[in-house]
């Protein structure tokens, strides 16, 4: 079934009276027509327990994706969005007409590869706002996917390039980067990534969903710190697990993504922790960046093997402590 922007048709269960689904898995998709047959193929055994439905909203894709959608319309409710809303309005939008007891966020290029029944079970308990699952790239290798508390100086620490370091204290990462961590269950963490995020929907709806400020990136973050605030536990689960094709094997996130990382870094700073802040923030993580920017254009100049994705590297670095920088100078002249 396909639904417009404005356009809100009844569901084909509803109509047929059958019950409501337990789960309402939410997919953003935005060009990702190369991931999607496998997303989509891998969730028809993923619950066991649960009754699910799937809902795919395209923010006005370009690469075949919606002709794509239109055709799967008898597997999945699809909502086409006229312009791109980003990942944090496109939940926004799809968990709007979700009917499950359980949200379950999932990026398109992820590959669900076992039940994820875990996740929902967690996620109905009472104390219990936001679930998030083991990750992995596609070639197997563990993707980091619990994170600490974004405070400003982990935010610039983070980016020293010592995260591997476990030697080091927690507040040089963002993630948590130690394996054996992974295997287990954690009650208690600080948030969880949002590539396959579990909550209740009620909880979803008090809390107003992602703050959409956040166009991509940080917006996992400060959906989990809410839910903190709310007093209520994030967990992970390591029982449900999947694979998800971050970044499908480039050599980085590319400039786009740095310069969105970044703004987010800024909002992020200033709603929690005021802007002054956030302006403090700006200054140092920009130098970082400037930094950053000088050894990769250095790199690409010495060194042959590589020396393209680093002269890029160079350059996006660059772009992104010019911007950090104006966004410093911008929050202190409106102070």
């Amino acid at each position: 079934m396909t639904m417009s922007e404005d356009h809100h048709p009844g569901c084909a269960d509803e109509q047929a009276g059958t019950a409501a689904p337990d789960v309402s898995v939410v997919i953003v998709n935005y060009n990702g027509l190369r991931f999607l047959p496998e997303c989509l193929d891998s969730l028809r055994t993923a619950f066991v327990r649960y009754r699910h439905e799937v809902i795919v909203i395209d923010n006005d894709s370009s690469d075949g994706s919606q002709a794509w959608l239109r055709a799967r319309g008898d597997e999945i409710r699809y909502i086409e969005s006229a312009k791109n809303l980003g990942f944090t309005g496109g939940n926004n939008r799809a968990a709007a007409d979700a009917r499950g007891r359980v949200l379950l966020l999932l990026n398109n290029d992820t590959r669900v590869q076992g039940p994820l029944d875990e996740l929902v079970t967690q996620a109905l308990l009472p104390n219990v706002g936001a679930v998030g699952a083991r990750l992995a790239y596609g070639d197997g290798r563990l993707q980091c996917s619990v994170g600490f508390h974004h405070t400003p100086l982990r935010i610039v620490l983070s980016w020293l390039g010592l995260e591997q370091r476990h030697r080091l204290p927690t507040l040089f990462r963002r993630t948590q980067t130690d394996p054996a961590f992974y295997e287990t269950p954690h009650d208690d963490v600080d948030w969880v990534s949002g590539a396959v995020l579990a909550t209740r929907t009620s909880v979803w709806r008090q809390l107003d969903g992602l703050d959409d400020n956040f166009f991509m990136y940080c917006e996992d973050v400060d959906y989990c710190l809410r839910v903190r605030q709310a007093r209520l536990q994030v967990r992970y689960s390591p029982e449900a697990r999947v694979t998800h094709y971050e970044g499908a094997g480039k050599a980085w996130i590319g400039a786009l993504a740095l310069s969105r990382t970044s703004r987010s870094y800024v909002e992020f700073v200033a709603k929690h922790f005021g802007s002054g802040a956030s302006r403090r923030l700006a200054l140092v993580l920009g130098g970082v960046f400037f930094c950053r920017a000088l050894a990769f254009s250095l790199l690409g100049h010495l060194l042959r093997e590589g020396s393209a994705v680093r002269r890029d590297k160079g350059k996006g670095y660059l772009a992104a402590s010019r911007q950090l920088f104006e966004a410093a100078f911008h929050r202190s002249a409106e102070a």
